[in-house]
Parts: C-alpha cells; sequence; structure tokens
C-alpha cells in the first residue's frame, strides 16, 4: 500500500507499506510517475513499513532519484528496519541518497 502525504510546497512524503516485490512494484512505478510530474522538491519515501524489497525496486528508486536530480528536486528515505539499512549501506545506496532510520518524528 502506498500514500502521499504533503508535508509542506516543497516537501510530499510517500510511505511505502509491505513487501515492495511482485505486483506492488507495478503500483510503485506508476507512483514515481506521478511524483516525477509534480513540483515538490524534495520526495520523501518512508520505508518504515517495507518487510522485503527487491532489485526492481531498488532500480527504480535509483533511476527515480536521477530524474529528479535532473529536475533539481532531490530524494530522502526515512524510516527502515535495521536490514532494510544494511542493504542500502551494503550497495552504498547512502552514499547517494539521503537515508536515515529513524521515522519522520512530524508523522
Amino acid at each position: 500500500m502506498l500514500t502521499k502525504k504533503e508535508l509542506s510546497t516543497e516537501q510530499l512524503l510517500l510511505r511505502i507499506s509491505g513487501p515492495l516485490d511482485g505486483e506492488a512494484v507495478v503500483t510503485f512505478q506508476e507512483y514515481i510517475e506521478e511524483l516525477l510530474a509534480g513540483s515538490h522538491k524534495t520526495i520523501i519515501f518512508d520505508l518504515s513499513e517495507v518487510e522485503a524489497i527487491n532489485s526492481s525496486s531498488l532500480g527504480k528508486i535509483l533511476l527515480f532519484r536521477k530524474k529528479l536530480i535532473d529536475q533539481q528536486r532531490s530524494l530522502q528515505i526515512r524510516g527502515c528496519s535495521d536490514q532494510l539499512y544494511k542493504t542500502f549501506k551494503m550497495i552504498m545506496f547512502d552514499r547517494i541518497i539521503d537515508i536515515k532510520k529513524e521515522r519522520l518524528t512530524a508523522l
């Protein structure tokens, strides 16, 4: 399940619940395309309720980040499990995306 929440005119949050694999990837792609058409400067993914993520979703996140940079926008990841955080560190996502294990407190 994916839900969007506007935090401000500059920031938009996409909260993702459940595994980000299988058929969820199709829905995730649809949301990404919608977010790219928007105007928020910062997109924040809340992955605190994501139990699993596959390589296809990781690739979509990387491509999404690149397209945001081309539009002079940014991506942040807030809230993720210890396991997911370790995966991000292992594949060096933390070097190109602002990732914090803690969930946004204003939610």
